[in-house]
């Protein structure tokens, strides 16, 4: 069969094509990063303050108020942590301590069963702060964080115990959305969680989002809302950024106009996506609002924002590109 010219120059045109396409998909393949899907384990000393209160028929305070079973909101909350960082956070609980008192105020304050139950029914606690010393002391967690025995505290309690959400100890500790615990003898870091079972699993996640803040601001040095780094970068909304939205804060969603407004139904352009790509951020825009966190649904919005943050290989400008090894190996960096 003889082959015209014109059917050859058609071939040559389809082979140059589909070159060119495969060029562009083995580009765009060799941009996509790698996860870096390496596991986090770590162990955690649970310690619950919840008393008797022998008055109201020894009921414990969760009981008498019908507050959240502090069991219940430590095992979901380590499936939604789990799940938030995409498999790579694997906490375990090593201890757990149920304390049947009140815990001490820095004044030297103590609530009795009574005191207590008047403080919660005017809703006006004793505001003195805890005394996160005092807690260490007793049940040696400062010994056990130096033997690698457990890595982090959670401590359980009401309203009213005046615990920060987060706070850092141990040698240069800094600022964890409080200031640090000051003159604890423990050559690693640690952090204790202040969670409060009146409360939901959705407010432990906020808890964590404002340790992950304070954390990524001290490893970038600065948080202002600016492009300047990849942290004040990804943390931009529409109203500190109009049209340059990223993925926000944990208080801010992308098309926040307040605190706390995770159900706005406006639309903005975001570039949320780059970050799933991170440490390359393709410029990327869509319009997003609060369908795309839960429709104003505390928990979902931050499940949301963790699943944003950053987890590939490697390093860039000397930072890692797993951030979710900052804010759980806070102790090596």
């Amino acid at each position: 069969m003889k082959l015209n010219s014109a059917y050859l120059l058609t071939v040559y045109l389809l082979l140059i094509l589909t070159i060119s396409l495969c060029a562009q998909d083995i580009k765009r393949i060799a941009e996509i990063p790698l996860y870096d899907n390496s596991k986090i384990h770590k162990n955690v000393a649970v310690i619950i303050y919840n008393p008797v209160i022998e008055s109201k028929g020894n009921k414990t305070i969760t009981q008498l108020y019908n507050w959240n079973n502090p069991d219940d909101l430590i095992d979901q909350y380590i499936k939604d942590v789990r799940e938030s960082s995409w498999d790579i956070v694997e906490y375990k609980v090593a201890e757990k301590i149920v304390v049947d008192e009140f815990p001490l105020h820095l004044d030297g304050f103590r609530y009795t069963d009574e005191t207590f139950m008047e403080a919660w029914a005017a809703r006006k606690f004793h505001d003195a702060g805890g005394d996160y010393k005092k807690i260490i002391e007793d049940f040696n967690l400062a010994d056990k964080v130096e033997k690698r025995l457990i890595d982090e505290v959670w401590l359980f309690g009401a309203p009213g115990f005046s615990w920060w959400e987060s706070t850092m100890a141990g040698k240069d500790s800094y600022f964890c959305n409080s200031d640090p615990v000051q003159e604890v003898d423990c050559s690693r870091r640690f952090i204790l969680m202040g969670f409060n079972y009146e409360r939901g699993v959705d407010c432990m996640l906020e808890d964590l989002g404002h340790r992950t803040e304070s954390i990524m601001w001290h490893i970038y040095g600065n948080w202002e809302a600016n492009e300047n780094t990849p942290w004040n970068k990804f943390t931009l909304y529409d109203k500190n950024a109009p049209g340059k939205a990223q993925v926000g804060n944990i208080h801010f969603a992308p098309n926040s106009v307040k605190d706390y407004e995770w159900g706005s139904r406006k639309y903005v352009e975001s570039f949320c996506d780059d970050w799933y790509t991170y440490p390359i951020l393709p410029g990327k825009k869509r319009s997003v609002n609060s369908e795309e966190w839960g429709n104003g649904d505390m928990r979902k919005h931050h499940i949301w924002w963790f699943k944003h943050l950053p987890r590939a290989t490697g390093a860039a400008d000397g930072k890692l590109n797993n951030w979710w090894r900052y804010v759980m190996n806070y102790d090596e960096y």
